[in-house]
């Protein structure tokens, strides 16, 4: 018997939910993320993390600057494969973060979310529409001398770019059916939650990561995320733990924003899973 992939269902949301009710979801996403605490070297309720130029607030008032986008990016003269239009609807959103915001807010987060939510939209095989428009967005604007693509260059990692043409696999080879199986087996939401940080440390690429602190940094998070699940699985409490690792990721200014991208994603699509199975 073939098994049909976890995100099987989700190439039939947009024929069920309404564009108001994906971009909530997406919304959603980014919120519980921000507000699962603790997260080393991640904005949330206890502190800002690694980033002085970010605090809870602004990263809320960014989050509800996203309805707009989505709203642009959903239009019907938007279609799924129209690079110059995609883009100028991406471009805008960043415009409103700088300008409400002050500084770099959710961009990662804006332009996985639109790549998600566009292969939605074609209402076939998500992964492989993710790939196709993951090469034509890059192809159109391949950033030569980015703190991107000097880690690449340096250190090997493909970053998001990779993810990206391989269909995301961070999110839903590891992150959606580690987050849905710890629920399943009884995790409360920021336990599994916190799980799914850990399994995500473990395999996303950060090229943010690689451009503070270096080959260092990105081993250090992929073994602190392997000690976390397994902490998790144990049953321990992980949350003064947590708390230390954050203290030194302060100390080492390091940061994770591709892991708290791909975190929003999965509890986004989580979302939309619950919703199609109760529909």
């Amino acid at each position: 018997m073939i098994r049909m992939p976890l995100y099987a269902p989700l190439t039939t949301i947009c024929k069920t939910l309404p564009d108001d009710r994906l971009s909530e979801a997406f919304c959603h996403g980014a919120r519980r993320e921000l507000l699962l605490t603790p997260k080393p070297g991640l904005v949330d309720v206890l502190d800002n993390g690694s980033h002085d130029d970010l605090n809870l607030i602004v990263m809320q008032q960014s989050i509800d600057l996203l309805p707009m986008y989505y709203h642009d990016l959903m239009a019907p003269s938007v279609a799924p494969f129209d690079v110059d239009a995609i883009r100028a609807v991406g471009l805008a959103a960043e415009e409103r973060m700088m300008i409400h915001c002050g500084t770099n807010t959710h961009k990662g987060y804006v332009f996985l979310s639109g790549l998600v939510l566009l292969a939605l939209r074609c209402e076939r095989d998500m992964r492989h529409d993710i790939r196709r428009l993951s090469s034509m967005l890059f192809a159109k604007n391949h950033a030569t001398g980015s703190h991107g693509d000097t880690c690449r260059q340096l250190y090997g990692c493909s970053g998001i770019v990779g993810e990206c043409l391989e269909g995301l696999p961070a999110l839903f080879e590891q992150g959606l059916p580690c987050y849905r199986l710890y629920r399943s087996q009884g995790m409360d939401e920021t336990r599994a939650g916190l799980a799914l940080m850990g399994r995500l440390m473990q395999v996303v690429e950060d090229t943010t990561t690689y451009h503070r602190v270096g080959l260092h940094g990105a081993t250090l998070i992929r073994r602190d995320g392997v000690d976390l699940e397994k902490r998790l699985v144990a049953g321990d409490d992980v949350e003064s733990w947590l708390v230390q690792r954050n203290n030194l990721y302060r100390q080492l200014n390091l940061t994770m924003g591709g892991v708290a991208d791909m975190m929003a994603l999965t509890f986004a699509l989580d979302q939309l899973l619950d919703e199609e199975e109760a529909a």
